[in-house]
């Protein structure tokens, strides 16, 4: 039985609301946009917090995650753009008065992360702690390897918050690990109101929180000051972490896995990527070595088996499960790894039609890697090809290969191999580094051949946008107060891309304008054979 909100005001302290903040200040992302319909970081996050509900004596047991992972799902959101964001929690607040608001956010989302945030407030006033967490928080204030100490970028929340940027609308902010953070803050919580506080008040008993697991820097702003306090009870065990497929049920379906109900698996073997390329915001000078590499291609099994569970429990009349794993690199195209997997995969087979990604000198490296991860249901590789040129540009460290041709033939040569393997490609084309219509030209040139000669299925757009980057942003230093585009036929085109701006621009990059990105749009949409793009007006 699921305990409706009402039934459960009555019986628990700790109401629970977690939301992935918006991108866009009007419209969703549009359909040539590669986009899942769950908020995977979210869950991802609140993973721990959520299997706590499953445990009797905890805050979360006692709160509305309590009732399973429907429940958990229908109070966890993403937010596309503004006024949905606004329709969806002035309905909800009232109802669900929650008094732990999660949100996240990327760089591009703060202005969404602060009006969604100033809403709550207005709504609840004191009886809410709203916490912030994600990308943007955690490359804004990061620890110093060096001096140990606590740094802050100009677009640090906290900062803003002392600077009085922004209004004090973010209780607790939350850099690096927050999963275990986010279970203590749920204990938290309750603790304060039972004493006979209000939510916000848990804010003071912010020292608790080094009771947490993980690295991990969280603060608050108190008169004008920041205080800080980080985990200090040790790393966090990766194979303890549960399957956030388990914990909040899946909603995504992806056509290029057969339209199944798609989880997103994560081995967890680190934040990011092992490569460091420049443009990157899982660049490993940022998020930091993978801390968990030999055992990932059991969790990977794991997870996946948890996939197939859910999918089975939650859609009984679906011909089975899909998976994207969204590991930066599929377990790092490592052959020690992948053998471990298909180990696995044999002792107990999953049934999951998967996906993943790979770099282009990973696959030209070890191409046997394509073949044995295709008998262990591998159906689909997402691959940066990004730009045709990567040494005009710069700071591409995965462009390890150059001594063996150029970049574009080596993707084609790629592409062949997993074509061989019987593995889709999907194709994700980067502009904005600073490239010229010649470049472009022949990107997309390339990919029209691609699409003829290989499995070419899917096309990702984006516009480089610069990341804070734990401050290596080339001394740019946006502060992400403004939407990164506004209204307009501009923001009509650009929402078909995964990421774009017209003032986050990276160092040496150019702003998009509306010719051309009509026409990489119009030139995209020829090759893969869909209907030419309709441009509706913006509201506003």
């Amino acid at each position: 039985m699921i305990i409706g909100w009402a039934d459960l005001e009555t019986v628990m302290t700790l109401r629970v609301m977690a939301f992935s903040a918006p991108q866009f200040i009007v419209g969703a992302a549009g359909d040539r946009s590669l986009s899942s319909g769950d908020p995977a970081s979210m869950f991802n996050a609140c993973r721990v917090a959520a299997a706590a509900a499953d445990r009797p004596g905890t805050a979360w047991s006692r709160s509305n995650w309590a009732s399973g992972r429907r429940s958990r799902r229908s109070t966890t959101k993403l937010f596309h753009d503004l006024p949905g964001a606004i329709e969806t929690l002035d309905a909800t607040l009232p109802v669900l008065q929650p008094n732990l608001v999660l949100i996240g956010a990327m760089s591009i989302c703060m202005p969404g992360a602060v009006a969604c945030a100033e809403i709550v407030r207005a709504h609840l006033g004191d009886d809410v702690l709203i916490v912030l967490g994600g990308r943007h928080a955690t490359e804004t204030m990061w620890v110093d390897k060096r001096s140990g100490a606590v740094q802050h970028h100009r677009a640090s929340p906290l900062r803003l918050i002392a600077d009085e940027r922004i209004s004090n609308v973010f209780d607790i902010v939350v850099s690096g690990d927050g999963e275990d953070a986010i279970r203590e803050l749920g204990e938290i919580v309750e603790e304060t109101i039972d004493a006979g506080g209000r939510a916000r008040d848990s804010r003071m008993r912010l020292e608790r929180l080094s009771a947490a697991a993980g690295e991990f820097v969280a603060g608050t702003v108190i008169s004008g000051h920041i205080a800080l306090v980080s985990g200090k009870a040790g790393a966090l065990s990766m194979n303890m972490l549960p399957a956030p497929a388990e914990m909040f049920g899946v909603g995504a379906r992806f056509d290029v896995l057969g339209n199944l109900p798609t989880a997103h698996v994560f081995s967890d073997v680190g934040r990011g990527c092992i490569y460091d390329c420049a443009f990157c915001s899982e660049r490993i000078s940022v998020t930091g070595a993978p801390r968990a590499f030999a055992s990932s291609a059991d969790r990977l099994h794991e997870r996946l088996l948890a996939a197939a569970r859910t999918v089975a429990e939650d859609y009984p009349g679906e011909d089975g499960a899909s998976a994207f794993v969204e590991d930066s690199t599929l377990l790092g195209w490592n052959a020690k790894l992948v053998d471990r997997f298909e180990s696995l995969v044999e002792q107990a087979p999953h049934g999951v039609r998967v996906g993943g990604q790979a770099t282009i000198d990973q696959i030209l490296a070890r191409p046997d890697i394509a073949h044995q991860l295709s008998r262990c249901g591998l159906e689909y590789v997402f691959i940066g090809v990004e730009t045709p040129e990567p040494g005009s540009v710069g700071g591409f460290s995965k462009d390890i290969g150059a001594r063996h041709g150029n970049w574009l033939d080596r993707a084609a040569r790629a592409f062949d191999i997993l074509e061989q393997a019987d593995i889709k490609i999907g194709v994700s084309l980067l502009f904005g580094l600073g490239e010229g219509w010649r470049e472009r030209d022949a990107l997309l040139g390339a990919l029209a051949t691609w699409r003829r000669n290989a499995s070419v299925r899917t096309v990702s757009m984006n516009w480089a946008v610069q990341h804070p980057l734990c401050g290596q942003d080339g001394g740019l230093g946006y502060e992400y107060l403004d939407w990164a585009l506004d209204p307009g036929p501009l923001l009509d085109v650009m929402r078909h891309f995964g990421e774009a701006s017209t003032r986050y621009t990276i160092s040496g990059g150019t702003a998009p304008e509306l010719n051309e990105a009509i026409d990489i749009v119009s030139r995209v949409d020829a090759v893969m054979e869909r209907k030419p793009l309709e441009l509706e007006k913006s509201d506003g």
